[in-house]
């Protein structure tokens, strides 16, 4: 499964697209929340310098997966993966993750790879 999340080769229909999108977020949501539980516990600081290190180590590989899906559902829609920077921008953000939840992929071959649906 870990093949199929960090790597930016192929196409990534809506459903998987969804599916690691929402399971990479509360995957990082429970692991942050379980770090910061026992560091609070056993240091007793919620404001610890551990605790940050130890929350963006957590952090940053689920940040990669999702942009790396996110990469994929573009090449699916036939865009390039480039077409992510619009994610650093305010509002165009929204609509971006509106584009790659809601459109169908292109049918059949692109430039990217062949159909999801049909493979």
């Amino acid at each position: 499964m870990l093949e199929e999340i960090f790597t930016t080769q192929g196409r990534l229909n809506r459903l998987p697209y969804l599916k690691y999108f929402f399971g990479l977020l509360f995957a990082s949501a429970f692991l942050n929340f379980m770090v910061s539980f026992v560091v609070v516990f056993l240091t007793g600081d919620p404001e610890s310098t551990l605790l940050y290190i130890l929350s963006l180590i957590v952090t940053v590989p689920f940040t990669a997966g999702s942009i790396m899906c996110a990469i994929r559902r573009l090449h699916d829609l036939n865009r390039s993966g480039w077409f992510f920077l619009l994610a650093l921008i305010p509002i165009l953000n929204l609509f971006l993750e509106i584009y790659l939840f809601c459109f169908r992929g292109t049918r059949g071959v692109n430039k990217y790879g062949a159909d999801p649906l049909e493979v």
